[in-house]
């Protein structure tokens, strides 16, 4: 048991020197769970909100390391579910200019994506996965259940504009994968 807990430390000192931000959490209830977590770092947010009743399980993680964001979370309930999951990244994406301080660089191109899920359901899975990092922003989702669920994406950037909506009632079984700004 103390070689355990020896070990348990020193995995913690370690965590600690890395750098990186993590948080992990496990849930199972019979009753009532609300869990919240944000990042706000320079040019990227991530908030997510959710909500359980009755018998549910929530799993989350949740990694900041050197400005890129890394997220997961399953929450499955056999009651009602309130989703609210937001992600959102602006920069430019140049380096600034060399010379004059106040000099503004014409050659400067800047990007805003963000991305959100809202719902709320009588019962079922929720299962999202999200990746914020310097040259990219992404999601990956998937729903199970009955419900309520709205889906909205966006990415501009100076010669493109896209968005995306997904409006979902009822008895519903949902995957969706969305990319911003991947490789060219």
């Amino acid at each position: 048991m103390n070689r355990g807990c020896a070990i348990g430390c020193i995995l913690l000192l370690i965590a600690g020197f890395v750098g990186a931000d993590s948080i992990s959490s496990t849930i199972m209830c019979d009753g009532a769970s609300w869990v919240s977590s944000s990042v706000i770092g320079q040019g990227q947010t991530y908030a997510a909100h959710l909500f359980t009743t009755s018998i549910a399980s929530i799993i989350r993680e949740l990694q900041v390391n050197n400005g890129k964001v890394e997220t997961v979370s399953i929450a499955d309930s056999s009651g009602p579910m309130g989703i609210d999951e937001y992600s959102g990244k602006e920069g430019n994406q140049t380096s600034a200019p060399n010379g004059c301080v106040f000099d503004i660089s014409e050659n400067r191109t800047w990007r805003n994506d963000e991305i959100r899920y809202t719902g709320l359901m009588k019962s079922g899975l929720y299962t999202s996965a999200r990746d914020l990092t310097s040259s990219e922003t992404s999601a990956t989702t998937m729903i199970n259940g009955t419900g309520m669920i709205l889906a909205r994406a966006s990415s501009q950037d100076q010669s493109n504009e896209t968005t995306h909506t997904s409006d979902v009632a009822g008895r519903l079984n949902m995957t969706e994968r969305i990319i911003f700004g991947g490789e060219d």
